[in-house]
């Protein structure tokens, strides 16, 4: 099999669609474009989710609590608690242990984040260090993403920039082999990688009442934004040409014949907001210094892509993520 996630046809068919139990407690469960699942305890709804880090091995464990905890913040919540499991191979050492543990914890402190627990074991199971990270928000419904509707006519709404984290990977794994890169490089690679976290634009997002919100993990903007379609049953027709990137990413991504726009990009939410609402969430975006840009509008039938060029192709759904590219040979 290839190396990534299973497409989203295989998950639907060999998972999704085969789970029959359904709990009441359960509002929000399994399925294609859901980060998270959200549970109903009366008092107060629970919102849960749990993501891996298999591609790098560089600032694991920061990558690790920044992407679970953005799936949190996809549905308005601010997370407080993540578990942590842990599975290194017997040639890892105490050392690189605890630098996994001690970059997990200085985030965790970072985004007032507490670590209940988890699992950390050596076993011959694996060939390099897997970890996983499990994160825990709650809140009251009033603050809850509602899932509103999704309309022909609606924005799709992106921050920040595309293959945010693929590229500061990129550069922390293989940084030896990358050539050109200038002092101005440097600089957007240091905010790149400060610039992991959606927690601040998700409640943004909750404030202005947006939609629908999505963290672009792996498939990159392209992969998460035709979830987000596919999830509302409609389409959306991007605009290539308005998707935010800096040179620093194309320089990068370029070296590795990456399509930096389906690149992983934990750090970017999407955001599907009506047109009466755009100005006032773009508005508040900018006024806590987060980059916003309309990128695409939701259609009748099927996804679009309005390429640089000026083509109009097929928005197609997900493949194997590009980052996996820059690794063939290598593990």
């Amino acid at each position: 099999m290839e190396i990534g996630k299973l497409s989203n046809e295989q998950l639907d068919r060999i998972i999704f669609s085969k789970i029959k139990y359904k709990d009441e407690r359960v509002l929000v469960g399994s399925g294609i474009g859901e980060d998270c699942s959200i549970l109903d305890f009366k008092d107060e709804l629970c919102v849960i989710s749990s993501d891996p880090i298999t591609a790098t091995t560089s600032n694991m464990g920061k990558l690790a609590v920044y992407i679970s905890c953005n799936d949190i913040a996809s549905k308005g919540i601010k997370p407080f608690g993540i578990m942590v499991t842990l599975l290194a191979p017997p040639t890892a050492t105490l050392e690189d242990i605890q630098k996994i543990m001690e970059d997990i914890l200085q985030v965790s402190n970072e985004l007032q984040i507490e670590l209940l627990g988890g699992h950390t074991e050596i076993t011959d199971a694996v060939n390099r260090i897997v970890l996983s990270v499990t994160s825990l928000g709650g809140g009251s419904r009033d603050y809850l993403i509602p899932g509103e509707k999704v309309q022909c006519g609606d924005l799709l709404v992106m921050t920040k920039y595309a293959g945010l984290e693929g590229t500061t990977i990129l550069y922390d794994d293989f940084k030896n082999q990358i050539e050109g890169l200038t002092e101005k490089d440097l600089e957007e690679l240091q905010y790149l990688s400060s610039s992991l976290s959606v927690i601040q634009e998700g409640l943004i997002g909750a404030q202005i009442g947006v939609k629908s919100m999505h963290d672009a993990t792996e498939g990159g903007i392209l992969g998460a934004a035709w979830e987000m379609a596919e999830k509302s049953k409609l389409g959306v027709q991007i605009v290539a040409q308005n998707i935010p990137i800096l040179e620093t990413t194309k320089k990068i991504t370029s070296q590795f014949h990456i399509n930096p726009f389906k690149l992983i990009s934990s750090g970017v939410m999407l955001m599907i907001v009506s047109k009466e609402k755009e100005e006032a969430l773009l508005k508040s975006l900018q006024e806590n210094n987060i980059n916003g840009a309309v990128i695409g509008e939701f259609i009748k039938g099927e996804s679009k892509i309005i390429t640089e060029d000026g083509q109009l192709l097929p928005l197609d759904a997900p493949e194997t993520d590009e980052l996996y590219k820059a690794y063939k040979g290598r593990w």
